[in-house]
């Protein structure tokens, strides 16, 4: 079985690429249902946010695989993905088991450190968990994956902040407009992102400058909510026009998955700034046309609020070295596997030949006796080559060491996977080889 990772993020697309690929969290249930479905494909899981979609899977074929992933986009979003290869990455094997070690630590994220990814790694997790398409591999990866990042910022500096996209909009914000905390301002939308940004304003503002932030959502009884714990004005969605007039700034962030402001929205309007941090976008880019609108995304947004250039590169020292330290245990963890069934018919073998001893025997009234005897003996006798298999480092050995077990008790010799060691071949969806 082979692990890849195929996908596109923030690092390899911009973001008109990023939302075609997008998908939303009700549509992940479906999606994996679909992946699974697809040739090759053992086991899936689909990692989503507003900087990435990545496709994790063990696949019986790498090539197989990665034209299977290339079907699912087909199907399921209608999307040919060739004119994008360029923007689309591919990776196997450790690769892929390091790549999502670097995105759950926020190695990988818009801003270094961003904590949210965590979660977003989890919740990919408990979806195909759910769905029943990941199986042990996956298991196993995503959790070791959760377990890098929580050590990543428990023993390095980088959960000192805690960033996300919106606190990098508000900063990025701040330094277009020194002003900003005086300025009129709209927050559309009232997700995760949204509500972050509301905190941030509410925690930085005084009351009569907080007096000038309206909130805008289409469910009233969210946006009751909302204002309700932040103190801000709020607006139906039937007021968008109302809104838009009276922002000098506006932040857009709304769970749609399509454009919900266009150029007419803002025409006559005055002179505006406006932060859209959702993916797919939900302001139509053509809005930067007019003269007195600048319009900004999540791709203007890299570095903003994040760590000082030299700080952020000895994090990532730091964090380096943990990542190796567990991208090291994980294949330790994979090499087991190849002898699970060397081992599993040795145990059977020998509890085959005690059972028919015991039954043999003329132990009588003894019998409970002695059959917990001759258990715990056989599981003595094989406790130390069973972990001196498991422990070993090196694939050579581990296959070399059960093929002599299998000789010396004559059970049949399971294969060894052989591509844990392999040099990835990566390659892109269309077939052609990957820079």
């Amino acid at each position: 079985m082979h692990i890849l990772v195929s996908g596109v993020r923030h690092r390899t697309a911009p973001i008109e690429v990023r939302e075609k690929f997008a998908l939303l969290e009700e549509e992940v249930a479906a999606a994996l249902k679909i992946l699974r479905s697809c040739a090759g494909v053992e086991e899936c899981a689909i990692l989503t946010t507003c900087n990435r979609t990545e496709i994790y899977a063990v696949v019986t074929d790498t090539e197989l695989g990665l034209q299977s992933v290339k079907q699912f986009y087909k199907i399921f979003k209608g999307l040919d993905i060739a004119p994008y290869r360029q923007y689309t990455f591919n990776l196997l094997h450790e690769d892929a088991v390091a790549h999502l070690f670097r995105v759950a630590s926020g190695l990988d994220s818009l801003i270094i450190g961003e904590g949210q990814i965590m979660g977003q790694v989890k919740d990919a997790l408990a979806f195909a968990q759910r769905e029943k398409t990941a199986g042990n591999l996956l298991d196993k990866l995503f959790k070791a994956a959760l377990t890098v990042g929580k050590r990543v910022r428990t023993e390095t500096g980088i959960a000192d902040k805690d960033v996300s996209v919106s606190l990098a909009a508000y900063h990025f914000a701040r330094q277009s407009d020194a002003d900003l905390m005086n300025r009129r301002i709209t927050l559309i939308g009232g997700g995760k992102m949204a509500e972050i940004m509301m905190s941030l304003f509410k925690q930085g503002m005084t009351p009569e400058q907080q007096a000038n932030v309206v909130i805008v959502n289409r469910s009233r009884e969210r946006l009751a909510e909302l204002c309700g714990r932040y103190g801000f004005k709020g607006l139906g969605w039937e007021r968008i026009d109302e809104a838009i007039e009276h922002a000098d700034i506006l932040f857009v962030a709304t769970g749609a998955p399509h454009v919900v402001l266009g150029k007419a929205d803002f025409e006559g309007k005055g002179q505006k700034l406006v932060i859209d941090i959702a993916v797919p976008r939900n302001v139509d880019p053509r809005v930067m046309e007019l003269p007195d609108v600048q319009l900004f995304n999540t791709d203007n947004l890299a570095g903003a609020g994040g760590f000082s250039g030299d700080f952020q590169q000895q994090l990532k020292e730091q964090a380096q070295a943990i990542l190796e330290e567990e991208c090291i245990n994980f294949q330790h963890w994979r090499m087991s596997l190849s002898v699970v069934p060397t081992l599993t018919r040795l145990r059977e073998k020998v509890e085959s030949i005690r059972k028919a001893e015991l039954e043999a025997s003329s132990v009588g009234t003894h019998y409970d006796v002695v059959d917990t005897i001759s258990k715990n003996l056989i599981r003595k006798i094989l406790h130390d080559p069973t972990v001196r298999l498991k422990n070993s480092r090196n694939l050579e050995d581990i296959s070399q060491q059960a093929s002599v077990l299998s000789h010396l008790f004559n059970i049949d010799s399971a294969a060894i996977e052989s591509d844990v060691c392999e040099k990835p071949n990566v390659q892109r969806l269309d077939g052609t080889a990957s820079a």
